[in-house]
């Protein structure tokens, strides 16, 4: 949950200030496509999401929340990048291992350094952190 809040932050210092050239967090598409890589091969050779092992210069988060513990990547082919000025975002297929299942995942990659490497659901839920989304929120704001 921290790695969370830390990339919330990134996120919401990137949307700060209009004056801000918020593009100033976003990675050239090589190095996007690196930390991208870096992250997932990580998880391919078994590791969680987190800090992604060896990567320096820059450091690589990776966020997914959506593959508990012991779900195993065992493939993925990245597809495409978006077009646009915002964010890096990559569109991946993934061959997933226990249970086995076939996933198209997109993944933002903000950041300088680190390099945040964060799943499209994860990244929608720390965009939208501020926001409220119905009725259970609104009573326990109320409390």
């Amino acid at each position: 949950m921290g790695r969370l809040w830390a990339a919330g932050l990134v996120i919401l210092a990137a949307g700060c200030s209009a004056s801000d050239d918020p593009a100033r967090f976003y990675p050239p598409e090589d190095r996007a496509r690196q930390a991208l890589d870096a992250a997932l091969a990580a998880w391919q050779q078994g590791a969680q999401p987190g800090t992604v092992s060896g990567s320096a210069n820059p450091r690589v988060e990776f966020i997914d929340s959506h593959n508990g513990p012991g779900r195993r990547l065992k493939a993925y082919t990245v597809l495409g990048l978006a077009p646009g000025d915002g964010p890096r975002v990559f569109t991946v297929q993934l061959t997933l291992e226990n249970p086995p299942a076939e996933a198209r995942v997109r993944y933002h990659v903000i950041g300088i350094d680190p390099v945040w490497v964060i799943r499209q659901e994860d990244y929608d839920m720390l965009n939208h952190w501020e926001h409220q989304h119905g009725p259970k929120d609104k009573a326990v704001k109320g409390s």
